[in-house]
This record gives C-alpha cells, structure tokens and sequence, in this order.
C-alpha cells in the first residue's frame, strides 16, 4: 500500500469515528456544559488507533457495520476515560495531552474526575449493546481485558507496583498499553465472525495446552487459528507500540520516564526488540487469507531504523 493510500484510508476511518463519537455524546442526556468537557476529551486529536484496529480486523472477514463502527467507538472512549484519570495529578499529574491542556487543567479536577467516570460508564453501555445476530456481544466477555486481566492493573503496576528490571516493566505496559490494542484486534475479528458469547468464551480459555471445553464448543478450527493469530497481533504490536514511545521520546531528547524501556536497554537494543516485535507481529499476517495491506502498512509506521 502507497503513503498516499495510507493516509487516505486512515482519514477515512478518522471521520467515520470522530462523526460518530459526536453523535453518541449529542445523544446523552448531560447538561451541554457537561457534554463539552465530554467532547473536549474524545475530540481534541488522536490517532484512533484502536478503533481503527478494531474495524480493519472486522474487515478481514466481513464489512464493517453500523454495530461495528459504535463498538469500535466505545473503544475509543473506553481509552479516553483511561487518559483522563491518567494525566490527573493524583496519577501522572500531566498539563498538556496532544499539544492541549488536559481536561483537569481546563476543566477542574472535580469536572474531569466525572468525565472520567461518565466515559467509562458509556463504553460499557456501548460494547454491552447487542446486535441483531447476537443478543449478547463478544465484548461481554473480552472487555474483561479492561479490569484486573488488563489495563487498571497495569494502571496500578505503573503507580504502586515493583518494578526491578526490564520484565517487570515490560508486563507493566502489556497490561496498560497493550491490553487495549490486543482487545481492538480480537474483538474486530469476532464481531466480524458473529462469535457468539459461548464461542467467545472458548476462544478466550483456550491455552496452548489444550482445552477440552474449547474443544466442544468450537467445530471450525479456523476460527481457533484466526482468533490465535488476531490475538498474537495484538500481543506485538501492543508492545511494539509502547517501545515506540519510549524510544521516539529518547531520540526527541525528552525526559525519561521510570517506567521507560530506555532506563533498561541502550538505543541499539531497544530498536532491536522494537524490529523483532513488528516482525512478529507481521508474521502473524501470513496465514490470513484476506487483505492484510493496510495492517502491514500501519506496521512500517512504528519501523525505527
């Protein structure tokens, strides 16, 4: 795929998410003042990296829908309901996000605590929303990833727990960063399949080992083999993804965190693992039957040579 394709695929995908996040926060019966701090948090820029995952791994078995585009939204705010309690002065005390003021700055901390709490509480309400071939979506049961098994715990590990060395901190951020990123490629790829919950929950259990309850509830091995390699996706580039950050904040001569990969590994080092993260990631790509262009070309975004 072109930079030129890239991009106009990535814009599309943009406008599509940043229309439908206004229309979900105009439906709320929030005072107007309430949904501006509301829209300031899911507006002001970002990459929808997430959402975009979601939707292009749905597209890999099927089109996207009206249902898929409103999941993939209620990942978007699920993540930004994380930054704003994240950049609050209790956690990361951060003044700016994306070039802007952060919403406790502009806001109040007592305004941005309910933002939080109002984002959070409308994902769930979305991703719990049922569609008219499941009464019950798959993310019932993957947005657990969320909780203990996934981004509040890795949101404690980073405030409150012990990190000593490098695989301390990399299970630190496979479950504050990467847990989202994995959960986007994992539920795109069963709502594209319409996984229901039973199924879902096969998957989910199934280890290497074997499961004799995945066994019975799963008569398509295709579907084992899709769901393992959407997850070992998600898995790399989750990784990759914080790696990114850590050395683009190195190379740009910003202070370095405690919880950065650079406090651990030199710059060769740490663009090696970023290199063998995306090759990983890449590999899983070789088995899927439909266009993996534009998840290959996201991929050589994150390349730092």
């Amino acid at each position: 795929m072109k930079i030129d394709e890239y991009k106009k695929y990535t814009d599309g995908y943009k406008e599509q998410i940043d229309a439908e996040l206004k229309k979900i926060i105009g439906e709320l019966n929030y005072s107007a003042e309430f949904k501006e701090v509301l829209e300031y948090a899911l507006l002001s820029g970002g990459k929808r990296l997430r959402p975009i995952l979601m939707l292009e791994w749905h597209n890999l078995f099927a089109p996207a829908d009206y249902y898929a585009l409103r999941y993939a939204c209620g990942l978007e705010i699920l993540h930004a309901y994380s930054l704003i309690h994240d950049d609050m002065p209790c956690m990361d005390n951060d003044d700016f996000r994306r070039g802007k003021p952060t919403v406790h700055k502009k806001y109040g901390e007592g305004m941005a605590l309910l933002a939080g709490d109002a984002l959070m509480d409308l994902a769930y309400r979305i991703l719990s929303m049922p569609t008219p071939a499941l009464e019950v979506g798959p993310f019932c049961l993957f947005k657990d990833m969320c909780g203990d098994a996934g981004l509040i715990h890795g949101q404690y590990c980073d405030l409150y727990g012990k990190i000593d060395n490098l695989d301390d901190l990399l299970e630190m951020c496979r479950h504050k960063t990467g847990a989202l990123i994995k959960l986007a490629c994992i539920s795109g790829y069963a709502l594209g399949n319409n996984l229901d919950y039973k199924k879902c929950k096969a998957l989910f259990e199934a280890q290497p080992s074997g499961a004799e309850t995945a066994a019975t509830d799963i008569t398509d091995d295709s579907l084992l083999l899709n769901y393992a390699l959407a997850s070992g996706f998600g898995d790399a580039f989750g990784a990759a993804f914080q790696l990114y950050d850590d050395i683009s904040e190195y190379i740009d001569g910003e202070k370095i965190t405690s919880t950065s990969v650079m406090n651990y590994v030199d710059l060769d080092e740490a663009k090696k693992m970023l290199n063998t993260l995306l090759n990983d990631a890449a590999d899983t790509l070789e088995a899927l039957r439909g266009d993996t262009a534009f998840l290959r070309e996201l991929l050589n975004r994150f390349i730092i040579i």
